[in-house]
């Protein structure tokens, strides 16, 4: 059983969690990483790394084919937002080799990634979603008709860490913050990550203040709802859960369920939830594991040995789906040395015979 991640980047504790599965279930098998950076920590703790082009290189995917077919890949795991519509498209292709490929298809990676289509795509479901300005004369119009006050939040409609975002008070900051967000985009991979000029990919949204969640919907290889688990955040670094607090909440878990059932999508998805007071606002979702995955699993959770069985068309066990409730999680660093020899070109011979 051979499980490739690709873009492990700092996400050691992600190639644990399936170097344990893989141990606890007696299978013999590689936790294979792959990142275009040959000195990302993650490399020095997989059993197997190659250090592969960018996923704007256009030998991204033969990267991800090469190592697929050296190793026999039987599972493959996306953990970064910007290289899942190029798996997703090549998604058949892979299956067909017999890697089970944890991405939603390219169409459900397209509505998630778009931020802006939130309110339409949710409100079909009964879920709630900001809703959004698509440039500055609706927002300016909005705010006439009191559809919406300040403060506001300006930011690209498909982002990612937290690039690109501004919460604004006036119109002067609006504008400003806008131009700011378009030339984010252009000097960044977000740019690459979608077919909409700089200028179309930018929105605007009523800021929803309250209590903030990571909801974590998670389908099987066929789209069907196994579970949704909840953290309540309690502080955040670098656009990733640092503590938080495990959630039993009917509320939050039947918005992950009516997500889960409508979307149809493949795998595990991460979604950030805002809690008003009185509703529940769904403010991102991103079609990968999210980093905060690492505190659900700390409280008992075992989303990996359910990726594992999904891919060996074996049963699931409950628990794997279930985390304890009430439990306050911290995350912490550490640090490991750098042995550029463990780390493999992927396509290194292939470009030499070239």
């Amino acid at each position: 059983m051979n499980i490739l991640l690709t873009s492990g980047a700092r996400r050691i504790d992600f190639i644990s969690f399936f170097q344990a599965a893989l141990k606890d279930e007696n299978l013999l098998g590689n936790v294979i990483v792959a990142d275009p950076d040959k000195n990302a920590p993650s490399l020095q703790a997989a059993d197997r790394s190659y250090v592969i082009p960018h996923q704007t290189d256009e030998r991204y995917i033969e990267a991800v084919f090469s190592i697929c077919k050296e190793n026999n890949v039987n599972c493959l795991v996306p953990l970064n937002d910007w290289e899942v519509p190029k798996l997703a498209d090549h998604k058949k292709e892979l299956e067909a080799l017999g890697v089970a490929v944890f991405t939603p298809s390219p169409d459900i990676v397209h509505k998630v990634r778009d931020k802006g289509m939130y309110h339409k795509l949710l409100g079909s479901y009964g879920v709630k979603a900001p809703r959004s300005y698509f440039t500055i004369e609706e927002a300016k119009e909005g705010l006439v008709n009191k559809e919406v006050i300040f403060p506001l939040i300006v930011k690209p409609r498909n982002g990612s860490a937290s690039m690109g975002i501004e919460i604004v008070h006036n119109v002067e900051d609006m504008e400003f913050a806008y131009k700011l967000a378009v030339q984010t985009i252009k000097e960044t991979p977000l740019d690459d990550a979608t077919s909409k000029i700089p200028e179309e990919n930018v929105i605007i949204q009523d800021v929803i203040e309250g209590e903030k969640f990571s909801l974590d919907i998670f389908n099987d290889l066929n789209g069907q709802f196994l579970t949704s688990l909840a953290l309540k955040q309690l502080e955040m670094r670098g656009g990733d859960v640092d503590k938080a607090v495990s959630v039993r909440s009917n509320e939050l878990f039947q918005i992950g369920k009516k997500i889960g059932e409508n979307l149809k999508h493949v795998g595990y998805i991460n979604t950030d939830v805002f809690y008003d007071g009185k509703d529940y606002y769904i403010i991102d979702i991103n079609p990968r594991f999210g980093g905060s995955y690492a505190l659900s699993h700390a409280a008992g959770a075992n989303i990996p040995a359910a990726y594992i069985a999904l891919a060996r068309g074996k049963e699931l066990k409950q628990e794997w789906l279930e985390d304890d409730a009430d439990v306050e999680l911290a995350r912490h660093d550490t640090v490991v040395r750098i042995n550029e020899g463990k780390v493999e070109d992927a396509i290194k011979e292939k470009t030499e015979a070239k």
